[in-house]
């Protein structure tokens, strides 16, 4: 299942990617339209999609990636253990346009499971490519709808906190659509932070703020590495550490910008 708030162009082109996947006999293929739902985030969609679905899995997916279409296969190719809860499918960072944003977001890997996977704290899967017991996922009242961002990580804590396990199924694998163009990519990373802010209120400690002091440090780390790569001529080396130092600005200015959507602020007029 697949939330999607784009242009009808861009339902079509993501409706031509999802029929690469090779269906089984049972499997429902659900795109969530978002554009007039009372509360306009990917969490309320995939609820909604989750609520229309009979199977015994809820495979999520994001409307910017490309599935392997042996992926469902590979998902349950070892079957889960019967306590796991949650399946993280492998992630790759595709360069749709060979911008240099999107170059680097490549070559950083910085959709990577296993960013989120062996993060020093909880571990968590991310909804671009994840599945999820319905049983589980009912059990914990899904996704938190009115969050921008960071629903999946908090999902996965709730499910870990109610005793379920978590997997990693990298070979169930999709490619993600990296930002080509700066402002997109710091928008993305700026979400990025509120979610990031959210979670720390709510789980505290899983994603503390950096603080002025941690971040000027990084600038200031980040800032000589790149002047270092411009001495020795290495251009790509500091264009990425440069990146880098935008994106956490953006990741941590983002911490400033509310991560929750009501149904007043999203209703569509009639």
């Amino acid at each position: 299942m697949v939330p999607f708030a784009g242009s009808d162009e861009q339902l079509h082109a993501l409706r031509a990617t999802l029929d690469r996947l090779r269906l089984r006999p049972g499997d429902e293929l659900v795109v969530s339209d978002n554009r007039r739902d009372p509360i306009r985030t990917p969490a309320y969609a995939r609820n909604r999609a989750a609520a229309d679905a009979s199977g015994e899995w809820l495979v999520f997916l994001d409307s910017d990636t490309i599935p392997d279409p042996g992926l469902l296969d590979a998902y349950f190719d070892p079957a889960p253990r019967s306590q796991t809860a949650v399946l993280a499918g492998g992630i790759e960072d595709l360069a749709v346009r060979p911008t240099i944003v999107a170059r680097t977001n490549v070559a950083r890997a910085r959709m990577s499971e296993r960013i989120t996977l062996e993060r020093a704290g909880t571990p968590y899967a991310q909804t671009a490519n994840c599945a999820v017991r319905r049983t589980a996922f009912e059990g914990v009242d899904g996704f938190e709808a009115g969050a921008r961002a960071g629903e999946d990580a908090d999902l996965c804590f709730r499910l870990q906190r109610a005793g379920w396990g978590l997997e990693a199924r990298p070979q169930a694998a999709v490619q993600h659509r990296s930002r080509g163009s700066l402002r997109a990519w710091l928008v993305q990373m700026a979400v990025h932070g509120s979610g990031a802010a959210w979670l720390d209120r709510r789980w505290p400690g899983e994603f503390s703020a950096t603080g002025p002091l941690g971040l000027g440090r990084q600038m200031a780390r980040g800032t000589i590495d790149a002047l270092s790569s411009l001495a020795r001529g290495e251009r790509r080396a500091a264009t990425a550490a440069i990146l880098d130092l935008l994106g956490a600005a953006a990741f941590e200015l983002g911490r400033l910008l509310p991560n929750t959507r009501h149904p007043e602020a999203d209703r569509m007029p009639s």
